[in-house]
């Protein structure tokens, strides 16, 4: 019989998970067979993620990849090696027709857990190069090491620079590698200018301290009414501390989410942050707290109390907070639960020793080389706003 197919009037299409424990040849037969099935549809959504999906796959799925409609893709935990992700930029760039590529039209692109390198890092800069409309990127775990994170931060760069994008409000980097300088700037200049983003993820990129001045700096010269920020995982110290705090304080209590996980913030660290949320005349907006592994004791602990107020005035929208992987002997544990209550999260991992403050009076001397060193970067990041604002005008 003639007509269209049943699936013609779906506009969303969820195919994750539909070809785990096959064999390859049957697998790459079921998928093909359901990618098809969807030839007359105007598909507006799509998701293939975890689908073990080679060259072969990505052939099967060239139906549904390659609709003019498709606003929204995802492409997680998919296996994708740099061939692979050279044919999905194949196809999402491809313009026989003359009429525009599907890269143009997307608004959502997510690539997770992935094994394409360095390689799919360049293939990424190509969707990027022809995309105008996105709000919510995520290219994470896809093993692109530093030069990989090099390629896609001066790719966002030049993309947010030419004001494509520019309605960006979600961008998870999460496990990308951008301990350069050279791609720090270029983060520095891409986050410049997101005026809407809500969501940022940058957990387990290596930017230290001097990075995550730059982040901060970028996100505040961007005026974005940012919501989630995540820096857990990055080697941040008293000093990155201390400008996450700056950022905190100057973005007007805004921000509902913070993760700051596993860095070497120190009690000292935390007193940065804790203080960060004094001040504002309805209590900050801050809903979850997330300082697990931070090398807090004590101190850190009585100041985060300190900052809640009491019965949390002064954090009326807290509903968790996370302090696992620290350094608080029994008594202050009593004081956390006291303080907190139910929205402290159980501390499986707590160092009852509760030795992480006997070492601070050492860092002390270090302060003053802190501040120098601060003067020098200052510098350095008013030339880049400099340049940035010029570019923008332009």
């Amino acid at each position: 019989m003639g007509g269209r197919s049943i699936a013609s009037g779906i506009l969303y299409a969820e195919l994750d998970d539909i070809i785990a424990g096959r064999m390859t040849e049957m697998g790459l037969h079921v998928l093909q067979t359901i990618c098809d099935a969807f030839a007359d549809a105007k598909l507006v959504d799509v998701n293939l993620s975890d689908n073990a999906i080679g060259q072969q796959g990505i052939g099967a799925c060239k139906t549904v990849l390659s609709k003019p409609s498709l606003e929204r893709l995802a492409l997680c935990n998919n296996g994708l090696s740099e061939a692979t992700m050279e044919q999905v930029a194949d196809i999402l760039t491809n313009d026989e027709s003359g009429t525009g590529c599907v890269a143009t039209n997307l608004t959502k692109i997510h690539f997770y857990n992935n094994m394409s390198g360095e390689g799919g890092c360049k293939q990424f800069a190509r969707i990027l190069e022809k995309s105008s409309k996105l709000t919510d990127i995520r290219f994470s775990s896809t093993r692109a090491g530093r030069d990989g994170s090099d390629i896609v931060a001066s790719a966002l760069d030049v993309a947010l620079e030419e004001g494509r994008n520019a309605n960006l409000e979600k961008l998870d980097l999460c496990d990308n590698n951008f301990g350069n300088k050279a791609s720090q700037d270029a983060l520095f200049r891409a986050l410049g200018c997101t005026a809407s983003l809500s969501y940022l993820d940058l957990r387990d990129c290596e930017l230290e301290d001097d990075g995550v001045k730059k982040v901060c700096h970028a996100l505040f010269e961007s005026d974005s009414a940012l919501e989630h920020l995540d820096l857990s995982g990055n080697a941040v110290e008293r000093r990155g501390a201390k400008q996450i705090a700056d950022y905190i304080r100057d973005s007007g209590g805004k921000l509902k989410v913070l993760c700051l996980d596993d860095n070497d913030l120190t009690s000292k660290g935390v007193v940065h942050i804790a203080s960060a949320f004094h001040g504002s005349e309805d209590g900050h907006a801050i809903e979850r707290l997330q300082l697990n592994y931070t090398m807090c004791g004590a101190i850190g602990a009585r100041a985060l109390i300190d900052a809640f107020g009491p019965d949390g005035k002064d954090l009326p929208n807290l509903t968790k907070i996370c302090l696992d992987g620290n350094s608080f002997k029994e008594d202050i544990v009593g004081e956390l639960e006291v303080a907190f209550d139910n929205k402290l999260v159980e501390m499986e991992e707590n160092d009852s020793d509760g030795e992480a403050d006997d070492d601070l009076s050492d860092e002390d001397s270090d302060e003053e080389e802190d501040d120098e060193n601060e003067e020098e970067q200052n510098g350095e990041i008013d030339a880049l706003t400099d340049a940035m604002n010029k570019s923008l005008v332009v």
